[in-house]
């Protein structure tokens, strides 16, 4: 009788060990899976905001440059828009991102574009309106910076 109580209870033992281990594996797998999703997301950003940036310097070195014909300024301008992938980054990120970035994506998106029109129709640096799509691409940028690190907070 001896031998079955010892034997059963190194069998429990081995059991529950092995149970234990897995479902300390299954969390460690969880959180490993999670914190790569977390890690690829925030390459995103980072990918699409630096592609902001770029694509902002590159519009505002066209109105800068005075020396060119408006005709010349307006086709770099409608250029710059593609020179950094700005679609494309924009595009990756509303593959991985949740949906309540994407209004704030399309905001920044859409405050470039009106740079480069703006920067299309000849204002520069000192005109009230190229200011003002400054100030916007700014707010825009705050905001979405905002709500990014709100979806890359650790829960």
């Amino acid at each position: 009788m001896m031998q079955w109580t010892t034997f059963l209870a190194a069998a429990v033992g081995a059991i529950a060990g092995a149970l234990g281990t897995g479902i300390a594996d299954r969390f460690r797998w969880h959180r490993d899976v999670s914190e790569r999703e977390r890690q690829a997301l925030q390459d995103s950003y980072a990918e699409f905001l630096d592609s902001v940036k770029r694509t902002g310097s590159a519009i505002s070195q066209v109105a800068h440059d005075s020396a060119q014909s408006s005709e010349v300024r307006a086709k770099q301008a409608r250029m710059a828009m593609d020179q950094h992938g700005l679609y494309e980054k924009q595009a990756h990120v509303e593959i991985c991102a949740p949906e309540s970035i994407f209004p704030l994506l399309k905001d920044l998106v859409r405050d470039l574009l009106s740079l480069r029109d703006d920067v299309s129709r000849g204002s520069g640096p000192s005109d009230p309106s190229y200011e003002e799509v400054w100030l916007s691409i700014h707010r825009d940028s705050v905001k979405l910076r905002e709500a990014m690190r709100t979806t890359l907070a650790r829960k």
